[in-house]
């Protein structure tokens, strides 16, 4: 299962039905946080995530609408015996950030934590473990701007245009084999075991002293393309957000201005709904989810959404805990 939830959708002012950004993804028994907005806490709890899953966070820029949220968090998990471990990534200075809170306000981490600073400059990720030590454990050289890889999936980040250093993210799925089909694994003697488990997988076993292909044998179809989200953070339209965003199922993109606000947007190095939009072509992408909405559409946020689908028809506005599912 690959489900988005849209914790937080307002932009800088949380406001009556939207808290500030956050997006959580949960994939397998895996959780990817996106930003960590005010009040983070509370929203986890409607939105009936567990707060002793494995987790990542990507920390996208230190604006206090993206960030403010994560001390509380991570002093909640303090509270919970939490034991899964937490992996916490963003730009250069997060661990200091932590280190602090540490210090002057006592947050322990009690669990497993690593911190990694994105170092987009000097081609870098600096890892921590822990709070309390102020030396790096690790420094290892960025390949393809992957800034985290598992068997599964692979985690891509990309520098984009805002007033301070501001990353996007992209979740990208590894390719998937197809279906399984139990009836030809037992047609072919194979007991239900730790082998189908394997076949499921793609592999060849070993059974009676022959090679089984599940590929070839038909127990599971071709392999499929992975799927793919993207995440923009804030930023103006850039390419470096086009190129990460491409041939992406969903594109989660702020849209903190109406076009009529576009002089504003392009100062404040924001996106209008319709640069979203525009955006969304322009990454072949299925899906757009509007967010970061400014409190000042809190009556009317609808426009954006209207501007957004004359130019990209499958475009929805986010509203917190809303449930996106990609089957």
């Amino acid at each position: 299962m690959l489900e988005l939830i849209i914790l937080g959708s307002s932009a800088a002012i949380p406001i009556e039905k939207r808290n500030l950004s956050s997006v959580a993804l949960r994939y397998k028994n895996h959780i990817i946080l996106f930003d960590c907005g005010e009040d983070l806490q509370r929203r986890f709890i409607q939105a009936g995530l567990k707060f002793n899953k494995p987790l990542k966070i990507l920390i996208s820029h230190f604006h206090g609408d993206h960030i403010i949220g994560l001390p509380g968090l991570l002093f909640r998990f303090s509270l919970t015996d939490r034991s899964a471990p937490l992996t916490i990534l963003g730009p250069p200075n997060l661990f200091l950030y932590l280190y602090l809170h540490r210090k002057i306000l006592g947050l322990k981490a009690n669990y497993p934590i690593t911190i990694v600073e994105i170092d987009h400059f000097n081609n870098i990720l600096t890892e921590y473990e822990g709070l309390d030590s102020e030396e790096p454990v690790n420094k290892i050289e960025l390949v393809d701007n992957t800034i985290h890889e598992t068997n599964r999936y692979y985690l891509k980040y990309s520098l984009v245009n805002h007033s301070v250093l501001t990353y996007a993210f992209a979740f990208v799925e590894k390719p998937r084999y197809g279906k399984f089909n139990p009836k030809i694994a037992r047609d072919l003697g194979i007991p239900e075991s730790r082998l189908w488990k394997k076949l499921q997988a793609g592999e060849s076993v070993e059974f009676n002293g022959k090679n089984i292909d599940p590929v070839k044998e038909g127990i599971v179809g071709p392999e499929r393309p992975g799927r793919k989200i993207t995440y923009s953070a804030d930023t103006a339209p850039c390419k470096e957000l086009i190129e990460l965003g491409k041939n992406s199922d969903i594109i989660i993109h702020e849209a903190t201005f109406s076009e009529r606000l576009a002089e504003t947007a392009e100062e404040k190095k924001h996106s209008t709904s319709v640069d979203a939009a525009n955006d969304a072509l322009k990454m072949n992408a299925k899906q757009l989810v509007l967010t970061h909405i400014s409190s000042r559409y809190q009556e009317d946020a609808l426009k954006l959404l209207e501007e957004a689908k004359e130019i990209f028809s499958n475009t929805i506005l986010a509203e917190d805990l809303m449930r996106i599912t990609l089957k």
